[in-house]
């Protein structure tokens, strides 16, 4: 029964054991050596719970045990030291992580006051009890051990989705993922930025349990977005497409990474990071597909501005933000995915048909176009037209073919520079004005 357990565990898929002595070090390892290591990985770029250097000697972390007294003297002790650290620094940022921290477990314990408690506030993590588990079979996050629902107590985070039974929610060494994004605000550019066990001191990236190849329940599993490597009970096997290597290669083959980049990972594949011109223009030149989609958001973006003007047109602002994102040169792997698979090609495609059909058939968007003064013809221009160019400079707009028969020359600017050049002098008015209204011939 144990052996079938294990098989199943998520700890053991795809190892070359079938049970493992490990899950007996995890219980019988002490809650403060867990609970107080305060490391989420060994690159400093994504621990975000280490404690600084400059403040590791003030002896803040207390246990999770602690006392109402106890919970209101480091609370006082974090206030001190924020407002005697320098702005912006990792310090004052670690400092007021953990402020917000305190306060709320001491409501909880306020709230409480010594029964189970509903919510848990650790970490970054916002838990919250399971009142309806899911029917599917679940695991810890923490002891990657399995869950019975029945007679078992369980938290799930709010934000990260982590899973963890009762007893392990003070023990978790895992900073919330939603955290961990939330402060880097992109993702890892790098293809699997690897440093080696010797950076990591041979140890965990998460728990900071010892590595070794000599036993294959032990062995290090390597995280291919962060390039850590982390132990069998951090690092469960999932499979996920890396951003870095889809911006540098268009590859979109699934890898093994780690629990933590998986949640970070699931939960931003909707929000548009990557800014894929600046981090590899190139990748137009290769994917047609990615080449024509930005093209059309470039459009989007102009009948934006037009629909925003137009009381009319409000309506189909919802569905364009939707394709658009936050910001129009960035991307989301939600994009980029479904750029190849095709299906947002199609998408923009039908939105764009319908917003230019609202724009050229409203009085009042239409009335907001350009002619262009080389041919003279009344047909009106748009800046989303593909037979269109606009001036940068005077925002006027003539056909493609006009412009480059007048050698892409604007005739606005240029009739514009040459007034400037005609204009009188700058010294010379002044001149007459003073010798006019000369303030001493009118006082005698």
């Amino acid at each position: 029964m144990a052996a079938a357990l294990a098989n199943d565990s998520p700890k053991y898929r795809n190892s070359l054991i079938c049970c493992s002595p490990r899950s007996v070090d995890v219980e019988s390892k002490s809650p403060s050596s867990s609970s107080t290591s305060g490391c989420v990985s060994a690159d400093d770029s994504y621990d975000s719970n280490c404690i600084p250097k400059s403040i590791a000697n003030k002896k803040l972390k207390i246990h999770s045990s602690a006392t109402r007294e106890e919970l209101e003297k480091a609370i006082t002790q974090s206030k001190e030291l924020i407002l005697s650290s320098a702005q912006c620094s990792d310090e004052r940022k670690w400092l007021v992580r953990y402020l917000v921290e305190l306060r709320l477990r001491l409501e909880d314990l306020k709230e409480n006051d010594g029964q189970p408690r509903l919510g848990v506030s650790i970490k970054g993590h916002h838990f919250k009890q399971q009142i309806a588990p899911a029917n599917r079979k679940q695991y810890c996050d923490h002891c990657s051990g399995v869950i019975w629902s029945i007679v078992q107590g369980s938290y799930i985070c709010d934000n990260c989705d982590y899973l963890c039974h009762y007893k392990c929610v003070d023990h978790i060494c895992r900073v919330c993922a939603h955290v961990v994004m939330t402060e880097k605000g992109q993702f890892e550019m790098s293809i699997c930025p690897e440093k080696g066990l010797a950076a990591q001191d041979y140890k965990c990236a998460e728990c900071h349990t010892a590595l070794t190849f000599k036993d294959s329940w032990n062995e290090p599993r390597l995280c291919d977005y962060t390039g850590l490597y982390f132990c069998a009970t951090c690092h469960w096997n999932d499979m996920s497409a890396i951003p870095a290597r889809v911006i540098h290669n268009w590859d979109w083959e699934k890898r093994y990474i780690s629990r933590l980049a998986y949640q970070m990972l699931t939960l931003s594949w909707d929000r548009p990071y990557i800014d894929v011109e600046s981090i590899n223009s190139k990748l137009f030149n290769f994917i047609a597909e990615l080449e024509w989609v930005h093209k059309m958001r470039k459009g989007l973006e102009w009948m934006r501005r037009y629909l925003c003007a137009c009381s009319s047109g409000t309506s189909l602002l919802s569905p364009l933000f939707v394709q658009l994102g936050d910001v129009n040169k960035k991307y989301s792997m939600s994009h980029l995915q479904a750029i190849n698979d095709g299906t947002l090609e199609t998408q923009l495609t039908e939105l764009t048909e319908v917003c230019r059909s609202h724009i050229t058939s409203c009085a009042l968007c239409s009335g907001k176009g350009y002619l262009c003064e080389v041919c003279g013809n009344n047909e009106v221009l748009y800046p989303f037209d593909s037979g269109a160019i606009l001036c940068n400079e005077c925002n006027s707009m003539y056909h493609r073919g006009c412009w480059l028969r007048k050698g892409q020359i604007c005739l606005k600017c240029q009739r514009l520079q040459e007034r400037k050049q005609n204009a009188p002098s700058e010294d010379q008015p002044d001149t007459q004005v003073e010798c006019e209204y000369d303030i001493d011939k009118f006082v005698e």
